[in-house]
């Protein structure tokens, strides 16, 4: 019997499934801030966004950024013990003041249904113990923007979007890196060179063209049963590249309709 997959696998499978997955990174690092700067600090700036490892801080004029550019290092140095790769730089930008902003009604966002709350709950309790509130707080963040915003998330960032993917996945699915990230998992899904969002776009790209593989193999079996071998391997690492698991018989209902009566075995 194989081993029980530590926690974290499990809760970063999970996420890449439903689509959360970068939206709760980007939630996380804002969510752990006031942590990493500590209380004072925490009062006079406040984490904004998260782009490509790269942290914005708002902070409240030019002499406290200019003192703050001598504490990034350590910083980094403190979100890379909490979570490992997640923030990479630091940038502070120059603003109002965190509590001197004008004090209107906060916008009210839409409430999670049961099941939504539910879902975030089991994540959570999957998790380790001291990620479980920060998965909490950032899935129900994420969660109340895509309900606030009609768009739908993009398929590889995660954020809401008329196109999808949306204009920077596309950008990034045409960097040379990506494509021949996408290349190499077609043919080797479980195995990753990239990480973040260039991995999610080489991860999608990947799965669009083994996708229109099966397409394409599907009616060629049907008139030549011994192609039957081709069509259960191409099949087999598109499941694997959806899930990230090794052993993908459980799965076969992720498959595209057409080839699930076909395919007893993958």
């Amino acid at each position: 019997m194989s081993r029980a997959r530590p926690s974290a696998e499990i809760v970063a499978k999970i996420l890449r499934q439903k689509g959360l997955s970068a939206g709760i990174r980007r939630g996380r690092a804002l969510v752990l801030w006031p942590e990493i700067a500590g209380p004072a600090l925490s009062e006079l700036t406040e984490a904004e966004r998260l782009e490509d490892g790269v942290l914005l801080v708002r902070v409240a004029d030019s002499v406290v950024a200019h003192q703050l550019t001598y504490l990034r290092e350590e910083f980094i140095r403190r979100y890379q013990e909490k979570q490992p790769g997640l923030v990479r730089e630091l940038r502070f930008v120059v603003g109002a003041e965190k509590k001197a902003r004008p004090k209107s009604k906060p916008a009210v966002l839409p409430k999670l249904n049961p099941e939504e709350e539910s879902r975030l709950q089991k994540l959570a309790q999957r998790s380790p113990q001291d990620l479980q509130e920060v998965i909490l707080r950032a899935g129900r963040a994420v969660l109340q923007r895509q309900k606030e915003n009609p768009h739908p998330p993009c398929p590889i960032c995660g954020g809401p979007s008329r196109e999808h993917p949306c204009k920077p996945c596309q950008t990034l699915l045409a960097a040379p890196a990506v494509q021949r990230e996408a290349g190499r998992l077609i043919r080797f899904p479980l195995k990753t060179r990239l990480e973040g969002e260039p991995l999610q776009a080489a991860r999608y790209l990947a799965q669009q063209k083994l996708e229109a593989q099966l397409r394409d193999l599907l009616p060629q079996v049907i008139q030549q049963p011994e192609l039957m071998p081709i069509l259960q391997d191409t099949a087999r690492r598109y499941l694997q590249l959806r899930t990230g698991e090794k052993e993908v018989r459980a799965y076969r209902h992720l498959l595209p309709e057409s080839l699930g009566s076909l395919l007893k075995e993958v």
